[in-house]
């Protein structure tokens, strides 16, 4: 009888320190909106582990743009939840520009399901402009922060009913628009960039002369400048970076994803 008692201990004990699945929060640059020539975001959450029909419920979450943009254009992205469920909801003013909420409103007879290991594009949405911005950034609204005491609201993601958020991820919290600026693009006609996402060597084709390649982090810090068409990318963590190719013809810039 004491042996099986210990036998259960352990069993519960081992259940109760099993950890359990959280959500980061990140943003992400997806391209220029080809409805709207907007910059185009995409608000994604990846699980601190691969998970099987997680059921999706309400979510959100803060970000501020400079002031005077606005957000909204939501399309669907690879978590399938439908873009006409969210809404846009300003907050004011606040420490870093205007604050709006993204919110989704599960509205479905059936509920979305998450499966993988994402990371999961819950919406797209655009960084509303004209012109789009050179300046400043979108970045999210951290928890705490007293401008969501305006609709008393967090970022959050309900799970069947359970909010899982943990964090933003500090790499990948905000956007530099700077490091985005353009004044004319490259057609995908004239440029090759592959393979995207690249673990080795990144390959750079275009007829014209380059004149500089750049890769930019998602908060406009720039880690490397250089002409050479094929660069190694194994100096670099894993992630989402910008990539600056300036021709003698024009410039061009892409999300690059390094693996």
């Amino acid at each position: 009888m004491r042996k099986l008692y210990i036998t259960t201990l352990l069993l519960l004990s081992s259940i109760g320190l099993t950890a359990q699945v959280t959500y980061e929060f990140s943003v992400s640059f997806v391209g220029i909106n080809p409805n709207t020539n907007n910059y185009q975001m995409a608000l994604l959450a990846t699980p601190s582990e691969s998970v099987t029909n997680n059921s999706t419920d309400d979510m959100g979450a803060g970000f501020y743009v400079p002031t005077g943009l606005t957000i909204g254009n939501f399309v669907t992205g690879n978590s399938n939840i439908p873009a006409s469920e969210w809404a846009s909801i300003s907050m004011g003013p606040g420490a870093f520009g205007d604050a709006y909420f993204l919110g989704r409103d599960e509205a479905g007879q059936f509920s979305i399901l998450l499966n993988g290991s994402g990371p999961f594009e819950l919406v797209l949405f655009d960084v509303i402009a004209d012109p789009n911005p050179s300046s400043g950034e979108i970045r999210f609204v951290e928890n705490g922060d007293p401008v969501f005491d305006t609709i008393f609201i967090e970022n959050y993601i309900n799970i069947a009913a359970q909010n899982l958020y943990s964090q933003n991820n500090p790499l990948a919290s905000a956007v530099s628009f700077q490091t985005l600026d353009m004044d004319t693009y490259i057609s995908n006609r004239d440029i090759s960039i592959y393979p995207n996402p690249v673990s080795n060597i990144l390959h750079i084709k275009t007829a014209h002369s380059i004149n500089a390649i750049e890769i930019y982090t998602l908060q406009g810090s720039l880690i490397l400048k250089t002409t050479h068409s094929e660069i190694n990318v194994n100096q670099f963590q894993s992630g989402t970076y910008i990539l600056k190719v300036q021709t003698d013809l024009a410039q061009t810039v892409k999300k690059l994803i390094i693996k």
